[in-house]
């Protein structure tokens, strides 16, 4: 197995890659996550590498914090992270920013959300400065020049959800869409990883019409990888079968309206 100090290349089979540092999934973007043989619910935090300054995408939570920092702070130090990218408000990608932010020497930096997002986002007692997307203002140019695409994926699985895209690697964050449940996990799709995204995504998408629009905004933008912050990384050549597979799957709404539906007609 070939390292790059605390880092590991995707040049290596899958089978080969060491979870317990970060992984470069693109040039300078880096998987910061955590496994755990006993969670079903895997968190992907993301952080992508410039000159002399990086982004962090979803960080992640307070019991995550530690390993993530530690992988975080093998590439980049706290000081150099002048934007926080948090594309919903749930405490698994939102609750350790706080701690993040205390290892600075200030607080000079972008938390960036969506409207709705920020709203509940300020409750976790974050400091840095907000930066809200809309549909109106759906881009954003880090201090060095990189320039960061933001798209709204409504109900998917919040109001106020987006995906991000980086164009200089090509990689896009989903967020939740495209996530998965399951103990039998690696880090990029496998046979196991579709089973694992229905479950996923039939418990927190409110409907499928909202998953649909959201697949039809990844189908949007071409992607190299697809880098969900549950589940697994997906390469390019595996979306469309992906998306073919997930068409009619039905979530949330679309269950309990069937279940009420069998109710009816037996009564």
């Amino acid at each position: 197995m070939v390292q790059k100090g605390n880092r590991q290349s995707t040049q290596e089979i899958q089978i080969d890659i060491d979870t317990n540092y970060a992984v470069e999934i693109a040039e300078n973007v880096f998987w910061v996550g955590f496994y755990s043989e006993e969670d079903a619910l895997h968190c992907n935090p993301y952080l992508i590498k410039s000159k002399t300054s990086g982004i962090l995408i979803d960080p992640g939570s307070v019991p995550d914090f530690p390993i993530v920092a530690r992988k975080v702070f093998s590439i980049i130090q706290p000081q150099a992270i002048d934007t926080i990218i948090l594309q919903h408000q749930d405490p698994d990608l939102c609750a350790g920013v706080p701690i993040f932010e205390d290892l600075r020497n200030d607080y000079n930096h972008h938390i960036i959300s969506e409207v709705r997002a920020s709203y509940l986002i300020k409750h976790y007692g974050v400091k840095g400065k907000l930066y809200m997307v809309s549909p109106d203002n759906a881009s954003y140019t880090t201090k060095e020049g990189r320039l960061l695409q933001f798209l709204m994926t409504p109900f998917a699985h919040f109001a106020g959800a987006i995906m991000t895209y980086d164009p200089k690697s090509k990689v896009l964050f989903t967020s939740d869409i495209l996530g998965g449940l399951g103990k039998d996990w690696e880090l990029y799709h496998n046979d196991v990883a579709l089973d694992n995204m229905k479950k996923f995504l039939s418990l927190y998408m409110p409907s499928n019409q909202a998953l649909r629009y959201a697949l039809l905004k990844i189908r949007s933008i071409d992607a190299e990888i697809i880098a969900p912050q549950h589940g697994q990384i997906i390469k390019k050549q595996q979306l469309d079968q992906i998306i073919n597979s997930l068409w009619d799957l039905k979530c949330g709404l679309d269950l309990i309206d069937d279940e009420f539906m069998r109710k009816v007609l037996n009564s």
